[in-house]
């Protein structure tokens, strides 16, 4: 295998604008993403745009993340470096103060020991089921918030 796709999505009761004020705040990452990942801001900017995270899994080699231009009000583009090259993409589509919120990948692999692993390994299903979590913490988060600010 040298590519990764995977789809992960949740529902969580809440408007968007509450859910993306989370995931624009990359200075709280490690407050929700799980601790097997390690998350360093790089570059912060306003308007998130431009801005760069380093991920790196436990005990794995770190990639980059950089956050690209929102389209819409329910698309965020994310583009990947590193040992993965490619896109991601958040979306969030709401109905009746409830979103659905959806996280896709589409990545190559460019290292080439992470290749190997992949003959072996379902590295596209492990990355699911790490971003299962990241959004069931995503929507621990939303509701954390939402409980210490209800005007939020």
């Amino acid at each position: 295998m040298k590519n990764i796709y995977s789809k992960n999505s949740i529902t969580i009761s809440s408007p968007a604008k509450n859910i993306w004020l989370v995931i624009y705040d990359v200075n709280s990452y490690s407050k929700w993403w799980p601790s097997s990942i390690k998350i360093k801001v790089i570059q912060k900017n306003d308007k998130l745009s431009g801005s760069e995270i380093e991920i790196r899994p436990y005990g794995g080699v770190p990639f980059f993340c950089t956050f690209m231009e929102k389209e819409l009000e329910n698309k965020l583009l994310m583009k990947y470096k590193g040992i993965y090259s490619g896109n991601g993409e958040w979306s969030l589509s709401e109905s009746n103060n409830h979103t659905e919120v959806t996280y896709e990948i589409n990545l190559n692999i460019n290292n080439e020991f992470i290749k190997v692993l992949s003959i072996f390994f379902p590295i596209d299903r492990i990355h699911h089921r790490l971003m299962n979590k990241v959004l069931i913490n995503l929507k621990k988060r939303v509701y954390d918030i939402k409980t210490a600010i209800p005007d939020l």
